[in-house]
């Protein structure tokens, strides 16, 4: 299945929102079935950057209406944006930094077929398979530049006796993103560990009742810390 296919329902009826503004930075609640930035592939699709340009005017100046970061067209929740083209430089810096400094913290939720241990790590590396390809490869050895680091723990363990497609058939997991995010780096990494996302069908992911998530994988960035300051996007109805 690939995320760029047609979707099932209107996306724009669901604006974005800013869950936090401060003089140097705002947090845009991304929709699912959003495009982080306009390409040939979004096909005019609505896109958090133009929805950020036609708000917010000024914004136009800066790389992307100031996006740090970007999430898949699948993927709700906390999306990062600069006011200033310092402040973009600087965010994007520590949006990569990992451990140490005042790096920016991510962390999502997720569905993952269930079988996690209640916490753990993993470092793996992330390569496209070839190009325009929809998919990652993972790799247990690569380079620097491909190497992505998640921490999970389990927040709810599954119900064995839920019906089929329930979000409670899979466990809900909470994922911090360490460093530098890669390419599908949850989705492909926990589906190369044998615990794909619930929705994920790309990477083998059991189907997920279409109601809860529109037959998207089941992931949300749910929070993000800058210079001490949390940020939450409200959890969807899966979690």
């Amino acid at each position: 299945m690939n995320d760029q296919a047609s979707l099932s329902f209107d996306a724009s009826a669901v604006s974005p929102t800013v869950v936090h503004d401060c003089p140097e930075w705002f947090v845009v609640n991304k929709p699912i079935g959003w495009h982080s930035v306009a390409a040939r592939v979004t096909d005019g699709s609505a896109t958090i950057q133009a929805w950020i340009a036609a708000n917010y005017p000024a914004q136009c100046a800066l790389p992307e209406s100031g996006l740090v970061h970007r999430l898949d067209v699948s993927t709700s929740g906390c999306l990062l944006v600069a006011k200033s083209e310092r402040s973009y430089e600087d965010l994007r810096e520590n949006f990569s930094a990992g451990v140490g400094g005042w790096s920016i913290a991510k962390k999502y939720l997720a569905l993952a077929t269930p079988g996690l241990a209640q916490s753990g790590e993993f470092t793996l590396f992330f390569s496209s398979r070839h190009k325009g390809s929809a998919k990652v490869t993972v790799h247990e050895v690569g380079s620097r530049n491909e190497r992505g680091v998640c921490r999970w723990k389990v927040l709810r363990a599954s119900d064995p006796q839920a019906a089929a497609g329930d979000p409670t058939t899979f466990d809900l997991i909470e994922v911090e993103l360490i460093g530098a995010g890669r390419r599908h780096q949850i989705r492909a990494g926990l589906s190369s560990l044998g615990h794909p996302l619930a929705g994920d069908l790309m990477y083998r992911g059991a189907p997920l009742n279409e109601s809860c998530n529109h037959s998207f994988a089941a992931l949300h960035a749910w929070k993000i810390v800058v210079t001490g300051i949390e940020v939450e996007s409200a959890p969807p109805q899966w979690a």
